[in-house]
């Protein structure tokens, strides 16, 4: 029988396969890069996938939204390199995390704090839904670089 750590590793393995694609595509000189002014860089982008989990994972095991911790890596000096490794140990982390919880502590409702939109605007949901949201906020943000990629005449269609 397939369970909600099944699922849950399926999601972020599936996820993380795009995000490995663009990372793929990309040189550490790509990382300032952004199509227009005022948009965020490839390395911005790459940090708050990065961010999000590491943020969402203290959150769900402390409690408390970690609004004083580093960012995961520091985008001015951050390498391909240093970005995929940090990725990689928060993976494990989270791997670690759901492999510590039951059933049915992935099924227990978590409060959810007022500006965590990826609570669907409801006050509460299954701890199992806060972890997959970080697959979930990790494929958006896959989309947006694949899209700058394309706009650099990177065609995802032959990757």
């Amino acid at each position: 029988m397939v369970t909600i750590h099944d699922h849950l590793k399926a999601r972020f393995a599936f996820t993380r396969q795009d995000l490995e694609q663009v990372l793929g595509r990309l040189k550490d000189s790509d990382l300032p890069w952004a199509p227009r002014e005022g948009m965020p860089t490839i390395a911005d982008l790459l940090l708050e996938i990065a961010n999000k989990e590491k943020e969402t994972l203290v959150w769900v095991q402390k409690g408390v939204w970690p609004d004083e911790d580093p960012d995961a890596f520091d985008t001015q000096s951050a390498t391909l390199h240093k970005i995929r490794s940090t990725f990689g140990l928060l993976r494990t982390a989270t791997y670690a995390y759901i492999d510590s919880l039951s059933e049915a502590e992935l099924e227990e409702s978590v409060h959810s704090p007022e500006r965590w939109w990826e609570a669907m605007r409801q006050t509460e949901c299954p701890l199992s839904e806060v972890l997959r949201n970080i697959a979930v906020h990790e494929w958006y943000h896959t989309a947006q670089l694949v899209t700058y990629l394309w706009l650099r005449g990177d065609d995802p269609k032959h990757w």
